[in-house]
């Protein structure tokens, strides 16, 4: 599991990385993406959340990180 998040997470960076120091086109063309995206990002809030309140459940989050990794 802590494989699988630490990737994610790694994945995460980098791509923050990219989108600060890129131009503003690049920045724009990318923008088609976010629909793609959103629904991943909605997920991982949500596993953030349920972290913070105590109930987190790993196995549904490691199953999510399995399905998106395919993608």
């Amino acid at each position: 599991m802590r494989t699988r998040i630490s990737g994610l997470s790694t994945l995460c960076k980098r791509i923050a990385a990219i989108l600060r120091r890129c131009d503003v086109e690049t920045f724009l063309s990318i923008g088609h993406l976010y629909a793609d995206c959103a629904p991943r990002e909605k997920r991982l809030d949500m596993h953030i959340d349920l972290l913070r309140r105590g109930e987190f459940r790993d196995v549904e989050c490691v199953k999510d990180i399995e399905r998106y990794e395919g993608e």
